[in-house]
Formats: structure tokens, C-alpha cells, sequence
């Protein structure tokens, strides 16, 4: 059985502008964008962030921030 692990998105000023411009130009919201990215990019993620943080000390929310961001950039490049 799956852990239902909880982690904090705490998200840069940067970020999160990106993220509302990129919920702007798709036509939704913000938090509609985070929760698509959660749920179907960082859940499957969450064990190799988790495996990470313990290699090189760095918290699992800051590693969950920074592959956010990466994310949100990658869905932004996609010419759609």
C-alpha cells in the first residue's frame, strides 16, 4: 500500500509568476496548473526526490520546488 506522503510547495516569486502566466495563457487557474503537475509529474517523482534528498542532504520540499519549476518551464516550451 502507497504512503500518502505531504510536502510542502513553497514556490519562488519567479515561479510563481511563471506559473500564473502560463495558467493565464492556457485559460485556467494556478492552482488547476499546480494540482496537474502534482498530480501527474511530482506523485510519480516523489520516491526518487525522496531517495535524492537523502543522498545529498538537501530537503525534500526544496528538491520538490526546484523539479516544479523544471516542470512548469518544460509544459511552457511545449508549442501545443
Amino acid at each position: 500500500m502507497e504512503e500518502n506522503k505531504e510536502f510542502e510547495l513553497n514556490l519562488s516569486e519567479e515561479t510563481m509568476k511563471l506559473l500564473e502566466d502560463y495558467a493565464e495563457e492556457k485559460g485556467t487557474t494556478p492552482e488547476d496548473v499546480a494540482e496537474y503537475i502534482i498530480y501527474e509529474f511530482l506523485r510519480n517523482q516523489i520516491h526518487v526526490i525522496e531517495k535524492r534528498s537523502q543522498e545529498t542532504g538537501v530537503p525534500v520540499n526544496e528538491l520538490v520546488n526546484i523539479q516544479f519549476a523544471k516542470i512548469l518551464n518544460y509544459l511552457r516550451d511545449q508549442k501545443h
